[in-house]
């Protein structure tokens, strides 16, 4: 099936630290390059340097920022499911409540396809999110690393059936395909780039 016939849906996830945000443009396939992908961590932490300035209260400054999100990511959600538009966006799935966007542009009619960035073990992230931390990034406690990288994976192990396609990489090093899944007929985003392992 061309991507061409549907609307489609992108969805990045994986482990902390494992270069979503880096690779995410990179990971959507050729026609689809100049997509916009949303991230909702760069959306929280510029609101909440915003709502900090203005009052000065890191405790307000992150439930405005929070607020703002919820309210901007639902906004996306319905203009683009009512226009029937492209859309990407970037997130973890540790959580029931996740699941319930991609279940939502199904229900649209969208295809929708994961790309799932893993690293090989959860030091690795850890590790990983400290250098970035310490070059500005920002930062996720390692309690909250640990959580991603196990409920990601448990999650997706419910719940890919929903799935037009998922392609899981290992970025531990480089980008080194480990698995694609898709139903029947469905083109995958990444056969195009040469990213596809074996089922």
């Amino acid at each position: 099936m061309s991507l061409s016939v549907k609307p489609q849906l992108f969805i990045i996830t994986g482990s902390n630290g494992a270069g979503k945000s880096t690779l995410k443009q990179a990971l959507l396939p050729p026609e689809f390059s100049d997509l916009d992908i949303f991230d909702g961590d760069i959306f929280y932490t510029q609101k909440s340097t915003e709502f900090y300035k203005q009052h000065g209260s890191s405790k307000e400054a992150k439930k405005q920022a929070n607020e703002s999100l919820e309210q901007h990511f639902r906004t996306l959600i319905t203009s683009h499911i009512a226009n029937r538009l492209n859309f990407a966006y970037e997130g973890h799935f540790t959580g029931v409540g996740a699941w319930a966007t991609p279940q939502q542009f199904k229900a649209a009619g969208f295809n929708i396809h994961l790309v799932f960035c893993g690293l090989k073990d959860v030091v690795k992230s850890i590790q990983r999110v400290e250098i970035r931390f310490k070059k500005g990034g920002f930062h996720v406690t390692p309690l909250d690393i640990d959580n991603n990288f196990q409920g990601n994976m448990q999650m997706l192990n419910k719940n890919f059936r929903m799935f037009d396609s998922i392609e899981v990489l290992d970025t531990s090093d480089t980008i080194l395909p480990i698995c694609h899944l898709s139903i029947e007929g469905a083109h995958s985003p990444l056969q195009d780039k040469g990213y596809s392992g074996m089922v």
